[in-house]
């Protein structure tokens, strides 16, 4: 695969992760993530200028994907507290209500 077919490639992977974060489906954009890892580090350090500017997209658009990630994280962890608060106000009500 030459460079320019392997940029691609790695290009592609990376919108694919992009539309994966993007829906919520996670486990997938992790499965494309490792797929395109090595890609990354098996580029060389010297890399035309048109290659560097892809690779600092692929870094922004990874940027804005790990902040996406966090949020979405952040609203499962509240949205489990409160589904374990319910689950514990029901539990109590049980208990109450047997007497």
């Amino acid at each position: 695969m030459n460079a320019s077919t392997r940029m691609e490639h790695i290009w592609q992977l990376t919108k694919a992760i992009e539309q994966a974060a993007a829906v919520g489906e996670w486990e997938r954009a992790a499965q494309i993530a490792d797929e395109r890892s090595p890609l990354l580090m098996a580029l060389g350090a010297q890399q035309p200028p048109a290659v560097l500017a892809q690779i600092r997209e692929i870094l922004a658009i990874d940027a804005h994907i790990a902040k996406v990630a966090q949020n979405a994280q952040t609203t499962l962890g509240v949205e489990y507290e409160a589904s374990m608060r319910a689950t514990r106000n029901v539990s109590q009500y049980q208990r109450i209500a047997q007497f």
